[in-house]
């Protein structure tokens, strides 16, 4: 096996090609607005799932690019309100649905292109490469607004400002696709290939052995999902409508924060490579558990600056701990016949469980009991997480091969 290995690894894309393919993509899904349909996510990792494990990881992660990239490309032509009626606003939910197809096909073949190319002894550091796009898009958009607010009247920015980001993500479209058409398939699709282990019906054979990994993984990654958007999303609305922030300060709190968030991801991601996955991401789930209940004290009084940073400080500290090493985390528990269709069912139904409701289900909570409920549907779904990862073994030395 290691023979036949080393002999289909000829091929293997240079690391710096797929360093730069698996971050590029998930780098553009950060421009993308809260509001991307998070029920399409799961319709594209069941489309994209079945073709990256029948016809292969390279042309499906290009397909998934080409979708993705053009809606939200899309979405900086549409005309307003004043030229279309409600018809723009119709064009907007149907390009944020195509987004959310794109979506749910792109991560998963982002980090098989990464972890299926690497040295069996640092697939979570490949596989944080495009963990680290996330953070990387998400610091350029918001720089982006931070300038153009600063640049533009509020009546410019409704105009035309906001439409800028998503037409400049035409630019790491495009980087995308010319670097994913150079890349090679990876070695060990084309060894399932050769002999002749791949299925015709990945998702048959996905739901009908590994229906507990696809559940077990979907609450691993649930609690980061509600997290994330908690210190993203949520923390955003609620700092400049009810404690004083101007939005150009928040966004330069979360710039900060988002530096903090890419170390971690790389230097957790290369931890998790030498002491095993579970030691790492359990620690920090008991840890969100702990900070889910203690985060709304830093946010009482109006402006308080040491609070907001230790809150997106402290937060982000966890964020990346359990963020990089997820990446090779969700592959590692499916074999390759069936990798791209498990890793990315798991985490898009992880996005929905976790994000597509956290900031109302967390506004909700404020307004009936107070801020000191605000973590709370994050501390339900971190304790389901530390749940999964006791009832889950480590991954790190499965065979990857298999």
């Amino acid at each position: 096996m290691e023979t036949k290995l080393q002999e289909t690894a000829v091929v293997r894309s240079s690391v710096k090609t797929v360093i730069l393919a698996s971050m590029i993509g998930t780098a553009v899904l950060s421009l993308l607005t809260f509001g991307v349909a998070f029920v399409a996510r799961p319709v594209g990792s069941f489309l994209f799932g079945h073709f990256g494990d029948s016809l292969g990881r390279k042309k499906t992660l290009v397909l998934s690019m080409l979708v993705m990239g053009g809606a939200t490309i899309a979405i900086g032509f549409l005309p307003g309100y004043h030229s279309v009626g409600v018809w723009g606003a119709l064009l907007l939910c149907a390009c944020r649905f195509v987004q959310g197809i794109g979506l749910g096909g792109e991560w998963s073949g982002a980090v098989l292109v990464a972890t299926e190319n690497a040295p069996a002894d640092k697939r979570a550091l490949y596989g944080a490469f495009p963990e680290v796009g996330a953070p990387l898009g998400f610091f350029l958009c918001n720089g982006l607004f931070f300038v153009l607010e600063k640049l533009l009247t509020p009546q410019q920015m409704l105009a035309f400002g906001w439409r800028v980001p998503f037409l400049v993500s035409a630019v790491l479209v495009v980087i995308g696709l010319y670097v994913r058409h150079h890349l090679q398939e990876t070695p060990l699709f084309q060894m399932a290939q050769e002999n002749d282990t791949t299925t015709k019906t990945p998702l048959k054979e996905l739901f009908s052995c590994y229906w507990k990994d696809i559940v077990k993984g979907t609450f691993i990654m649930g609690g980061t999902y509600a997290m994330f958007y908690t210190l993203t999303t949520w923390s955003l609305a609620y700092a400049t409508t009810a404690l004083g922030f101007s939005h150009s300060e928040m966004l330069l709190f979360l710039m900060g924060a988002i530096v903090e968030f890419a170390v971690l991801i790389m230097t957790t991601s290369m931890l998790a490579d030498k002491v095993g996955r579970k030691k790492v991401l359990l620690t920090a789930t008991v840890g969100l558990v702990g900070f889910s209940l203690v985060f709304p004290y830093f946010l009482s009084g109006q402006h308080n600056v040491l609070g907001m940073f230790l809150f997106l400080s402290v937060g982000f500290v966890i964020m990346g701990t359990l963020y990089g090493p997820v990446g090779a985390v969700l592959p590692e528990l499916f074999p390759t016949k069936v990798r791209y269709s498990g890793a990315g069912i798991t985490y898009n139904l992880a996005a929905v469980v976790g994000a597509a409701v956290a900031p109302s289900v967390t506004t909700w909570l404020i307004a009936r009991f107070g801020l000191h409920a605000a973590g709370l549907y994050m501390f339900v779904l971190a304790v389901a997480s530390v749940i999964a990862w006791l009832t889950t073994k480590e991954t790190k030395d499965v065979d990857y091969t298999k």
